[in-house]
């Protein structure tokens, strides 16, 4: 049998994410964990962390706070609505054509990777692909937050994460324990009660929870 039917068998019924980024490293990782990961007609959770401001910038080039000014700070978030919502789109335009179905997650908050190790934690996520850049001496130089190193590090125990660079395996990080139905059925339910603040188009969960019930222990 080869790797990657047995990588496909892994990612058959369990809950499988990308984190995203608008960038070709997401695109790769992406692209990477359909082709290898998930068979047809299964769910992929797009994970996006946006990061929060508390400062805005000016046409000036000056930094006023977010609460200052209402109508910079709308003008701004709505920017960063419009941008999300393009990233999903684009991704979601890529699934499509795989035949793979996709589930959105907006996460914000100022430390990227600390949002997505939550974000894990929150929604069960038993299998994570992440895309990383290549290790030139530039991105060595200047790259300050390594956040694919850093989730992989902090990541839960029930959880593989996979870093992908240029469409190939960089390393992974095996999960060492099983996900318990206990966490699953406490993570839905949060994910159930987050979905009720939400609008009808975000985050289905009770479709989430059809496709990937608890496992029998």
């Amino acid at each position: 049998m080869s790797r990657i039917i047995q990588e496909k068998k892994l990612g058959a019924g369990r809950v499988v994410a990308v984190a995203i980024e608008n960038n070709k490293t997401s695109q790769y990782a992406a692209k990477w964990a359909v082709d290898n990961l998930l068979p047809k007609d299964q769910h992929l959770l797009l994970l996006h962390v946006r990061q929060r401001a508390s400062s805005l910038p000016t046409t000036n080039g000056n930094l006023i706070a977010v609460d200052v000014n209402d109508d910079v700070a709308r003008a701004y978030m709505q920017q960063m609505d419009n941008e999300s919502k393009e990233l999903f789109a684009s991704f979601r335009v890529f699934c499509n054509r795989k035949n793979i179905l996709c589930k959105e997650i907006l996460l914000e908050d100022l430390d990227v990777s600390k949002a997505i190790m939550e974000g894990i934690t929150t929604y069960s996520i038993e299998l994570l692909v992440l895309g990383s850049p290549s290790r030139n001496g530039l991105v060595r130089r200047f790259r300050t937050t390594d956040v694919p190193s850093l989730v992989s590090k902090g990541a839960p125990p029930f959880c593989t994460v996979y870093i992908i660079s240029k469409g190939k395996i960089s390393s992974v990080k095996t999960a060492t324990s099983p996900l318990t139905a206990k966490a699953v059925v406490r993570n839905n339910a949060m994910q159930m009660s987050q979905q009720l603040q939400q609008s009808p188009d975000k985050f289905d969960v009770q479709q989430l929870m059809r496709n990937h019930p608890p496992r029998r222990m």
